[in-house]
């Protein structure tokens, strides 16, 4: 009896040599699946992304109904004060969106009142919009960001300044080919001219001023309207990564011949004005909203040309197969 007793004993638990065969056989467990739940996660975020892009799309088909199918412009500059932007002008139209934009007369711009919309006949830094200004746009924002430039923190300008606090976004309007850069060229081998785009540069008086579906001359589904461009907040100092900023419309190129369209290192991509990559935190690629509302995932191998040719909206190019 007291040997069997003794013989129960023995095996009543775990060796420590089985002990560490077990945690290692877990630990390599947790190792292989822990890419798979981020990858899980990522595809969540992507999606998320994506339908964001959608929403904005909508919001712009609306937009252009409303003002005889023309899309918004980039930007508006009244006066001699800054800019006010694209994704300022449809608030209106997007679901769940609870600051909207008005041309509402302004007594006092100078002062601070709990009125949350965003009067677009003031400057967009003035205190009467310091409300909606500060407010953040899921519709906006990428849940995929990771990676923020230096002045902005939480999806918030976090520098000391006239921008202090101000909501960002993670979605540039498309306003060609930067013209300056003599490596991009067009299928016929010359220079991009300016404002090959849809959402353009230049500045306008009103809303009533922007580019026509009937001069989208690609195809609306061949043509970029919106490109990620995360994670940027004052960008050079100019605001350009402010929701109502006029200036988150921007060329696509860079510089420099050897730095990618598409997913750049972020030291190439937020200080560099209105000439720009593409850029996102999702693996390998970027989001974009085409002009017809279809969302695609442009992957960061896509050849120059191509890229270039949905960039423009009348330059004739031939994109097979889709974007």
């Amino acid at each position: 009896m007291l040997s069997a007793w003794r013989h129960q004993k023995k095996w009543a638990g775990f060796s420590v040599i089985e002990l560490l065969v077990v945690t290692a056989v877990v630990v390599l467990l947790v190792g292989l699946l822990l890419p798979v739940v981020q990858q899980v996660r990522e595809t969540g975020r992507r999606l998320s992304c994506q339908n964001n892009l959608k929403q904005i799309g909508l919001a712009t088909a609306q937009f252009a109904s409303a003002y005889r199918d023309r899309l918004p412009p980039g930007r508006i500059q009244k006066g001699n004060f800054k800019t006010v932007s694209w994704s300022s002008f449809f608030l209106e139209f997007m679901d769940h969106v609870d600051r909207q934009a008005t041309w509402a007369p302004v007594r006092d711009p100078d002062l601070v009142t709990d009125d949350a919309r965003l009067f677009l006949n003031a400057d967009f830094r003035s205190p009467v919009n310091q409300k909606a200004t500060k407010t953040k746009i899921r519709q906006y924002l990428c849940p995929s960001v990771s990676r923020e430039e230096s002045s902005r923190h939480n999806d918030t300008i976090s520098e000391s300044g006239e921008f202090y606090g101000m909501a960002c976004i993670d979605y540039s309007g498309n306003a060609g080919v930067n013209p300056n850069e003599a490596h991009y060229l067009d299928h016929h081998g010359n220079l991009y001219p300016s404002n090959t785009g849809v959402l353009l540069l230049r500045e306008v008086s009103s809303v009533n001023e922007g580019v026509p579906y009937r001069l989208i001359t690609d195809g609306l589904s061949k043509t970029i309207l919106i490109f990620e461009w995360s994670g940027v907040g004052l960008g050079g100092g100019q605001a350009r990564g402010v929701w109502a900023s006029g200036l988150n419309c921007n060329y696509v190129g860079h510089a420099h011949r050897n730095v990618s369209l598409i997913n750049p290192p972020p030291a190439k991509v937020w200080d560099a004005g209105p000439n720009v990559p593409m850029f996102s935190d999702h693996p390998g690629g970027i989001n974009v909203l085409m002009c017809d509302g279809s969302v695609h995932y442009l992957d960061a191998g896509t050849e120059n040309y191509v890229v270039l040719a949905l960039l423009t909206r009348a330059s004739g190019e031939i994109v097979k197969g889709g974007s």
